[in-house]
């Protein structure tokens, strides 16, 4: 945000035209927030200050007659006015909403597929925004179980269980000469020794085991020590959707083509995920407006965002993806009391 000094009358009426803007998409002119909101000057000195703050950057004027509409500078100012207040004021209110979600999710504690899917869900129709969750990373988790299965000649497949319950499928590309036997053994090796280690640990083990018993291997796993290797390597791509048939709803996207805009932004996921992994986890509550969104995609669009974690430590994000005219004041409520609710829910 730009080092920009505003008097407190200036920051009141740019209050009031975000406010008023968010509660109806509409030019914001200097009567109508005279009136609504008491000021104690005539609307011809708000006016004066409207067109101060045009500016300065942080209103526009569709057009000559019209009033003024917030830029991404005016949303970046009243979600810092009122940031400290939604966390501080409606505590007791976030404090009934994680009880509440609390007792729900703990029930799919044990089911993770579940678990994020009523998560979203929930969260979009709590806020009618899109309602986001990125999954725990693989290398996060720890190993609970793998199986290989021979599916072709030239294939296999291996299944994946984590400690949170993900269970992780892949077909990789084998030599013929590789029979289920050898997967099974393979498969007994790994869950034997590695049944609770963290997969990037397990992956490390297994190249010093292949150097230090190097006869062994050869003899016996180093042809499908590959498989192994592939089979606990993944990519990030679990990001939970939910909640554009709710965007159907907002004036924002009555547009057909920017709700086709929205949809098309978002089957995008590997876009969704990098942003996601920039968040840092020491921030309680990441804001992205508009503009300050390093990806164009997402320009259009603003993102609430917050880590959930496991005793202390960050596993994933859940977030909303909203118009940049969102109430910021509710989303930010309710993903902080998601977020808070997931951490206790992983946390038990």
């Amino acid at each position: 945000m730009k080092n920009i000094i505003l008097d407190e009358r200036a920051k009141r009426v740019l209050w009031a035209v975000v406010e008023s803007y968010i509660e109806k998409p509409e030019p914001v002119g200097s009567r109508y927030i005279m009136k609504k909101y008491g000021f104690d000057v005539c609307s011809a000195t708000i006016r004066n200050i409207m067109s101060d703050l045009e500016d300065e950057g942080f209103l526009f004027q569709p057009h000559t007659s019209a009033g003024r509409v917030p830029t991404d500078l005016a949303y970046r100012f009243y979600v810092d006015y009122i940031f400290e207040e939604v966390l501080k004021f409606r505590s007791a209110e976030v404090k009934k909403i994680i009880e509440n979600l609390t007792k729900k999710l703990r029930k799919l504690r044990n089911n993770m597929n579940s678990l994020f899917l009523e998560t979203t869900q929930n969260l979009s129709q709590a806020t009618k925004y899109l309602g986001l969750a990125l999954l725990p990373e693989t290398d996060k988790t720890a190993l609970h179980r793998i199986d290989f299965i021979k599916f072709r000649e030239d294939s296999v497949i291996a299944i994946v269980v984590n400690d949170k319950g993900i269970v992780k499928n892949k077909i990789i590309r084998a030599i013929p000469e590789i029979t289920q036997h050898e997967l099974n053994s393979l498969a007994d090796f790994v869950n034997s020794n590695y049944h609770g280690k963290a997969f990037d640990e397990i992956r490390e083990d297994l190249l010093r085991r292949l150097k230090k018993e190097k006869i062994y291997w050869d003899k016996i796993i180093s042809k499908i020590l590959k498989i192994c290797q592939q089979a606990l390597y993944f990519s990030r791509e679990d990001l939970y959707i939910s909640g554009l048939y709710n965007l159907m709803y907002l004036p924002d996207f009555c547009d057909v083509e920017k709700l086709r805009q929205i949809a098309k932004t978002i089957q995008n996921r590997h876009l969704l995920i990098k942003l996601f992994e920039n968040i840092s986890d020491d921030e309680e509550i990441k804001i992205i407006i508009g503009e300050e969104n390093p990806f164009e995609e997402l320009r259009n669009l603003s993102v609430i965002a917050s880590p959930y974690k496991e005793r202390g430590k960050s596993l994933g994000i859940i977030a909303l993806v909203g118009p940049k005219r969102m109430n910021y004041e509710r989303a930010i409520m309710f993903v902080n009391a998601f977020a808070k609710s997931l951490t206790n829910t992983l946390s038990e």
